[in-house]
């Protein structure tokens, strides 16, 4: 069961179950006007894999966490998605088949209990990869 002050704010439908928890980073794109300069940032959350959707929400606050709701994809929306490992650190692209801002990359993941969003041991590259397959392939 998801923490009950994410799962607030996920906004999860009825009957929505949630599958794996990862502490991540969304990269975004940042530009710098005065420089003339083009660069990327990540933002700190948590992306959510339910039986329906990713969903990723933003995490705020040293010792007062507070979250916020910032991306949700249908799995029948994803065109194709990418996992990839350098050393220990894992990411995840994820192509949405249409719409703007069509590309999100997840990095930095790390599973966590969903019920107290501590670190777990981590998954093997192969289980995630079908989980996320399987996931995908059960979109309706």
């Amino acid at each position: 069961m998801l923490m009950p002050a994410v799962a607030s704010v996920a906004m999860l439908r009825p009957n929505e179950r949630t599958v794996q928890v990862w502490r991540a980073g969304l990269e975004k794109d940042s530009y710098d006007p005065e420089e003339n300069e083009h660069g990327t940032f990540n933002l700190s959350g948590l992306l959510i894999a339910t039986d329906q959707r990713l969903i990723f929400v933003q995490e705020k606050g040293l010792f007062s966490k507070s979250y916020k709701p910032l991306e949700s994809m249908e799995y029948r929306e994803i065109a194709n998605w990418k996992l990839g490992q350098t050393l220990r650190i894992r990411s995840l692209q994820v192509d949405a088949a249409q719409g703007r801002d069509r590309r999100k990359v997840f990095n930095n993941l790390s599973e966590v209990d969903p019920s107290t969003l501590s670190v777990v041991a981590p998954w093997t590259m192969d289980q995630v990869k079908e989980l996320l397959g399987r996931l995908k392939g059960s979109a309706p």
